[in-house]
């Protein structure tokens, strides 16, 4: 129970000290907590959005000296992309043009390329395009001249997502084969995962769903283990996707919200806002039109609210798609008009021949067949000028339904053999087969998978038994141990009954052994009431400063307005000194509880007395002027002692603390320093309100921690005169009180000269 309390303690005041305290120990080495705080942001940044605000708050809380140095620069990068993350686009922006100055400043030509991709894809999501290219093509031609392959990839990937937003996929399958292969070539698990991603999109894009299934299955294999909150949901999203074009909407659902449920975890608003869209496309297969609405809605205003322009266009299809569903013709059209509009201003190809193969469709619908016609053809000429074979099918059956409908069976009869002819091209039998194939292998590896975790159960299930039979064993063991004592224990008793000296022996051993005991038990009872007293003190002492506290901010936050000049210092004036004596209490039970655990070692130096003196009284200045209290220094100034620096500067700051706290307002306080042979004793003085003979007798012998009264009401509590009576004896001098009630006090030590 001993150990339990003393751990309790110590766990006590550390609790104490994080609440309250600048402990200057925590602080040492602010450089190596700053690498440390920039590794752990790092690590956790597309993994757990709550562990990254964490150490950003702690690398915030440092005291940085250099504002313009790289570890700040690296900070300011990952403050831009946690904010990117989480949709605070504007201030990300901020972040990365500030850690871009400094790098440049800096001459550091890689971190510096780094944020400049950081801003590029912020002008990406802000449909911004041209402008985001010219920053991908300057990194790409530095990072191949100076051979920067992590970010020549990243550059090679965003100048490949650009190409395939303008709807040029031959360009972006080129630069997407170039990332890919030098991803490869270094080992970059992260980018080869994000390049499989893109790679899938493309071909799902031009209609070649067996190609695109396989790359999203091979980043799906390799995304779980890297723990990427990111790739996961493009990866879960991709699937989703091709599920869909699939019509497999169950799996297409599973993936989808894996993907909502992996970007929630970090709070990635953009991608949230792509999973409540894709969720919303599936629900629309399986005619829950009202709840895709919803999901619609939903991810239209985070699209709107982080200004990512390509989610507003697809939001607002959506929404079109949803009122052509429910045939509410003119809103679906308006809709999908305004879709066309937000993707022509950003160049958004894909969008574009969305709008118009739905107005083509809603017009043909309602039988005017003259503008299907103007918005299918329109839609055919960039589908095959952008080679998106899905698109020249959807946009040949079109066009061939309008011309029937007004009669031209002739004309509608070519462009259906040409849909026939485009989508037997799309959906061969060996697309099929290799789609076919791909699933397969999928369920397999998820077996497999299933499989690995079943049997890391086993083991583990095998280790437990394996454990708790060993336990067993190992108590019958004991038992038979303690069962064979029992019988050597009885046997020695026999024994020691027959011999009468043996056992008056016994008996005076036990008595000595007794005498020893109740010893040992008064110290126990001494500890014991010490610490109840320490306990009661605590709650004491701290508990009244913190309600006040508490009171008097709550009175300066309500009544600012009204309160006079006066009264506000007056208020202020209260809470410094309610906060001095409470980190004075602190600091004095962080040494105290030191000392009797044995961890403050003695170690001497040579120093000037004076200088330390000087440094105390500095301290306490301010203290000492709201009192109006005046302090007089008398004393050599080169006399050199051989001192614990730490001690002797705790006792002299206890020593006047103490003095200013009982003494009254306008009084005085002396210190007075003089040589007597090997020593040196320094006296401090006050005209205070004295101490009784019983409190110094109770300090001077460590009998026990007192509350006393002090001139302002708060009470002191006689720890710090003990503290400082032991670091005094050790270094070998003495503490000598003289003081009545009323007479003020003075405070007596010496310590060895050199």
């Amino acid at each position: 129970m001993s150990f339990l309390k003393i751990y309790l303690f110590k766990f006590l005041i550390f609790s104490f000290l994080l609440l309250g305290l600048n402990w200057t120990e925590c602080y040492s080495n602010s450089i190596d907590k700053s690498k440390f705080y920039l590794n752990q942001i790092q690590k956790n940044l597309y993994h757990n959005t709550d562990s990254t605000l964490f150490y950003i708050e702690l690398y915030s809380e440092l005291n940085q000296e250099f504002k313009e140095d790289s570890l700040y620069a690296e900070y300011l990068n990952y403050l831009g992309l946690f904010h990117s993350i989480t949709g605070e686009n504007y201030n990300a922006l901020n972040y990365f043009k500030q850690s871009n100055f400094i790098f440049k400043k800096l001459a550091l030509e890689a971190c510096e390329l780094k944020t400049k991709l950081n801003i590029g894809e912020l002008l990406y999501n802000w449909a911004q395009y041209d402008n985001a290219l010219i920053r991908f093509n300057e990194v790409l031609k530095i990072s191949q001249q100076k051979h920067y392959y992590t970010i020549e990839i990243k550059a090679l990937n965003y100048i490949g997502k650009y190409y395939h937003s303008k709807g040029n996929f031959k360009e972006s399958y080129t630069f997407y084969q170039k990332c890919y292969q030098l991803a490869q070539s270094i080992g970059d698990t992260i980018a080869i995962i994000s390049v499989q991603n893109k790679i899938g999109k493309h071909f799902e894009t031009i209609g070649k769903f067996a190609e695109a299934l396989e790359y999203y299955l091979m980043s799906e294999r390799m995304v779980f283990d890297t723990g990427n909150c990111i790739e996961m949901g493009t990866t879960y999203n991709s699937l989703g996707n091709m599920y869909d074009e699939l019509n497999e909407y169950d799996k297409a659902l599973l993936f989808h919200r894996k993907a909502l449920n992996s970007r929630r975890k970090i709070h990635y608003r953009e991608g949230v806002a792509k999973s409540l869209n894709n969720i919303g496309e599936v629900l629309v297969e399986i005619n829950q039109l009202e709840n895709a609405f919803d999901h619609f809605t939903q991810s239209l205003t985070i699209c709107k609210e982080v200004g990512y322009v390509k989610g507003e266009v697809k939001g607002v299809q959506n929404q079109g798609v949803v009122k052509f569903k429910m045939n509410e013709n003119k809103e679906s059209i308006q809709k999908f008009f305004e879709a066309l509009k937000l993707s022509k201003q950003i160049g958004y190809e894909k969008g574009v021949l969305h709008a118009y193969h739905m107005l083509a469709l809603v017009y043909n619908r309602i039988n005017q067949f003259t503008k299907a016609l103007e918005m299918a053809h329109k839609g055919l000429e960039l589908a095959i000028d952008e080679n998106v074979l899905t698109s020249v099918s959807e946009f040949n059956l079109i066009i061939s339904d309008a011309l029937t409908k007004k009669g031209d069976y002739k004309r509608a009869l070519e462009y259906y053999k040409d849909y026939t002819k485009v989508n037997d091209d799309i959906v061969n039998l060996k697309s099929v087969n290799k789609i076919a194939e791909l699933k397969t292998q999928y369920n397999q590896s998820l077996k497999i998978r299933e499989n690995e975790v079943l049997k890391k159960d086993n083991e583990i299930q095998t280790l437990m038994i394996n454990r708790k039979n060993q336990f067993i064993i190992f108590v019958v063991i004991v038992l038979f141990l303690l069962s064979a004592l029992s019988i050597i224990v009885y046997n020695r008793f026999l024994n020691k009954k027959k011999a009468n000296i043996e056992l008056l022996e016994l008996n005076n051993s036990i008595q000595i052994k007794n005498s020893e005991l109740d010893a040992v038990n008064k110290k126990l009872r001494k500890s014991k009431d010490q610490q109840l007293k320490l306990f009661s003190i605590i709650s004491h002492e701290l508990r009244n400063p913190i309600y006040w506290f508490r009171n008097l901010i709550q009175m300066l936050t309500i009544r600012i307005d009204t309160l006079d000049k006066d009264m506000i210092f007056k208020s202020l004036n209260s809470l410094n000194e309610s906060a001095t004596n409470t980190f004075h209490l602190m600091d004095n039970l962080l040494n105290w509880s030191k000392s009797q655990l044995g961890n403050i070692q003695y170690v001497p130096e040579t120093m000037n007395i004076s200088c330390i003196i000087k440094e105390n009284v500095k301290l306490i200045a301010q203290y000492a002027e709201c009192k109006n209290i005046t302090v007089n220094y008398i004393g050599g100034e080169d006399i050199e002692v051989r001192v614990d620096k730490a001690m002797i500067k705790t006792v002299l700051r206890n020593l006047l603390s103490n003095a200013i706290k009982f003494t009254p307002y306008n009084g005085q306080i002396e210190i007075k320093v003089t040589k007597n042979c090997a020593k040196v004793q320094i006296q401090i003085s006050d005209n205070g309100v004295g101490m009784e003979a019983e409190a110094i007798d109770r300090i001077l012998n460590s009998s026990g921690i007192e509350f006393m009264p002090s001139t302002d009401k708060e009470t002191g509590n006689g720890l710090g005169l003990t503290l400082s009576k032991e670091f005094i004896e050790r270094n070998g001098g003495t503490l000598e009180i003289e003081s009545e009630l009323g007479c003020g006090s003075v405070f007596k030590f010496d310590v060895n000269l050199i």
